[in-house]
């Protein structure tokens, strides 16, 4: 076959290249204004101080999570006062609270009594009676977890839990987030999901995850394994963070937690599903040993971990949003 002469086939590459840069000026404003996908950030913390720090309220930080126990309304004592000055202090800074709940009030021996759908139902009813303008819950924490939940081989019957809340949400307008789940790379855990899923009916669910064996290994793997396997749905790491110990498994090291807390950001942006991240804590506890992964100090001094907080906060994709300005008068 004959090759058109050297000046025109020249002529044709120069014509194809302005046309690829023609191209190219007209996709790159669009692609300049796509948004970046925004990530909320919350701090999952049990102690009501949190709320009074003023190095908390000058993050910017807008939303909590708070655990507690599914029957704590009915018990009362203790526990209750807890959650009654927990909840007042999130309302009174104009904190927006995720209510996680688990397992009942008492020892080991009502720790593990999986209760009936009915009396869930009622437990929670009274919660919510208690607190109508909290808007935000979670059906169980960690529930795949036999060793600490009574829910940690009855996937089916904590998909009904979730089915119960989600009634009563509906009415009320609040949102639930279907379960909060340990993130490891186990067949048991998924299959847990699995299970889950099938018995908590037509989605899409918002899904919790706690993913401190990929966050504190600096990896992404089981997170990428359960978007994979849990296709719809948004995602919210409602409980992660940087580790400083944790009994004997890993030794005291605020290094350690720090790095972890900045790769708990870069995980977050994996995804446009995943919606929001719940760092714990905020302080650590002098009276506990066993854990603690407080961006400040038991005796009250900021940790590393503390600075890649607010680097990450500085972010257009985790910088909270302005408070609304109130109307004069």
């Amino acid at each position: 076959m004959a090759q058109a002469p050297v000046g025109a086939r020249l002529v044709a590459a120069v014509a194809g290249l302005a046309a690829l840069a023609a191209l190219g000026a007209a996709i790159a404003p669009a692609a300049a204004q796509a948004p970046t996908p925004h990530v909320d950030v919350g701090i999952g913390e049990q102690n009501p101080g949190v709320f009074d720090d003023p190095r908390f309220q000058a993050t910017g930080i807008r939303h909590a999570r708070l655990i507690v126990p599914y029957d704590v309304v009915r018990a009362g004592g203790a526990d209750l006062a807890r959650t009654d000055a927990w909840l007042a202090a999130a309302q009174r800074q104009g904190v927006e609270p995720l209510v996680t709940f688990g397992h009942a009030v008492g020892g080991r021996g009502r720790q593990f009594r999986l209760p009936s759908v009915r009396e869930y139902g009622a437990r929670v009813a009274e919660f919510r009676a208690r607190y109508p303008w909290v808007r935000q819950y979670a059906t169980w924490n960690e529930a795949n977890l036999p060793a600490v939940q009574p829910t940690g081989r009855h996937p089916r019957r904590t998909a009904a839990y979730y089915r119960a809340l989600r009634r009563q949400c509906r009415a009320a307008g609040c949102r639930v987030i279907a379960v909060e789940v340990l993130l490891r790379r186990s067949w048991r855990s998924f299959r847990w999901i699995r299970r889950f899923r099938e018995a908590a009916g037509p989605g899409p669910h918002i899904w919790g995850l706690h993913n401190y064996p990929d966050v504190t290994r600096l990896r992404f793997l089981n997170t990428r394994i359960f978007l994979r396997k849990v296709p719809r749905g948004e995602v919210w790491l409602t409980e992660t963070g940087g580790i400083v110990r944790f009994a004997k498994r890993w030794p005291y090291d605020e290094s350690r937690a720090a790095r972890a807390v900045r790769h708990v950001f870069r995980l977050a942006a994996i995804s446009p599903r995943i919606k929001r991240v719940y760092l714990y804590n905020w302080r650590a506890e002098e009276h506990v040993k066993r854990w603690d992964s407080g961006f400040i100090s038991a005796d009250g001094i900021a940790r590393r971990a503390f600075f890649e907080l607010l680097d990450a906060l500085a972010l257009d994709r985790f910088r909270p949003p302005p408070l609304p300005v109130l109307p004069a008068g």
